[in-house]
């Protein structure tokens, strides 16, 4: 049977008490700054890896095989360690180093660590070099190549010289012949990682790059679906959404709108007689006077042809349709383009107050009846219905 809402809301409420709580546990101990979550992140991560290590020495202490003075020490450097990056990190003090994330002194002192942890576990030393490649395999994701082949270069040198040291005061556990080995594996797996951080990097600049290169597409492709590629105004589905965007915040308690619908008068004589370049140029000379003139908060976008639509807020500052008259008024003594010096640019407007709660295509509609009055009356007019 279904659980009745009553029943579930207790249960919501703690849920929703849980996430909030673990949210903010989160913001205290990785901060809320993205960056700085992820390299805390990655630091706790590798630490709780390396944790698991710990009861294994104490399990081996335990076994004899090493002393549980020498795992208390690991175990108390190790913390050090990690409370020492942790604090640099959470404080931000790592923001004045050029790499903020401080991967190369984290991998170089776990380096350190581990190669002491070799010295000191004896016959299960060995195991220790896992932990060599795994410290390596976390610089990956968080080290330059160059920085990487640093610690692989440090890690072996560390490694040989602690190896050397072990099989001159400690043959018994540590045989020359083994640790020559030992030292040699080590060696082509550090030269290995290397070069796969290298490819590694460049798998990710490739990709990086790729997806600017398709962000960069993706916004030019949304700026041609939403602009008119002669005038560069806004073109009809773009009108259509933000009408649609201006009816939804009327009905929210937003301002009323006007929808005006404007037509050049006799373009098909333009172009008949200069030609479809000079019409062309009248169209974008048109769009551009009327983004000089109307006030700021009005929306003009190419309806089609010769056809303009305007979004006009009842907003201040003035009358919506005093816009439209300026603009007749400036087109009326100025040309209508470089190449059409004597030619005056006329238009007939039809207006249309949005109604509340009306589909926008019936104020569209009722706007084009105006302008179709506008037209019958002789033109070079504006008309309200």
């Amino acid at each position: 049977m279904p659980t009745p809402v009553a029943a579930q809301a207790p249960f919501d409420t703690v849920s929703d008490h849980a996430t909030d709580w673990l949210t903010r546990l989160g913001n205290v101990v990785l901060t809320t700054d993205s960056r700085q979550r992820r390299t805390l992140g990655l630091l706790l991560l590798a630490a709780l890896v390396s944790m698991t290590v710990m009861p294994l020495l104490v399990y081996a202490a335990m076994l004899g095989v090493t002393r549980l003075q020498h795992v208390a020490w690991l175990a108390a450097c190790f913390g050090v360690f990690v409370l020492g990056f942790y604090a640099a990190i959470r404080s931000g003090y790592n923001r004045r180093f050029r790499d903020p994330t401080l991967a190369l002194p984290q991998v170089i002192s776990a380096q350190t660590l581990i190669a002491a942890g070799y010295a000191m576990t004896g016959p299960v030393h060995g195991a220790t070099v896992i932990m060599l490649c795994l410290v390596m395999v976390f610089g990956m994701f968080s080290l330059r190549p160059v920085a990487l082949r640093v610690a692989s270069l440090y890690t072996v040198t560390v490694m040989g010289v602690v190896m050397y040291w072990c099989a001159r005061h400690q043959s018994a556990l540590y045989p020359a012949q083994l640790e020559l080995f030992n030292f040699a594996l080590m060696a082509i797996v550090m030269i290995a990682i290397s070069q796969l951080s290298g490819q590694l990097m460049n798998m990710r600049t490739r990709v990086k790059t790729q997806k600017i290169a398709l962000e960069q597409a993706l916004a030019h492709i949304k700026e041609m679906a939403a602009k008119d590629e002669l005038t560069g105004l806004p073109n009809r589905r773009r009108m259509m959404t933000l009408l649609q965007e201006h009816a939804t915040r009327h009905a929210r308690g937003g301002p009323r709108f006007y929808v005006c619908i404007i037509d050049l008068d006799h373009f098909k004589s333009i172009n008949d007689t200069y030609g479809h370049a000079a019409g062309d140029a009248v169209l974008r000379a048109f769009a551009t006077q009327a983004q000089q003139i109307l006030r700021t908060t009005d929306m003009i976008g190419r309806w089609g042809g010769e056809e303009f639509l305007l979004l006009l807020p009842e907003t201040p500052p003035g009358d919506p349709a005093l816009g439209v008259a300026r603009l007749r008024e400036a087109l009326a003594s100025m040309p209508a383009s470089a190449a059409l010096p004597d030619l005056r640019v006329r238009f007939s407007a039809g207006f249309a107050r949005y109604d509340d709660g009306e589909p926008i295509d019936q104020a569209i509609e009722r706007a084009d009846r105006a302008l179709y009055a506008a037209k019958s009356a002789g033109r070079n007019r504006s008309v309200a219905l």
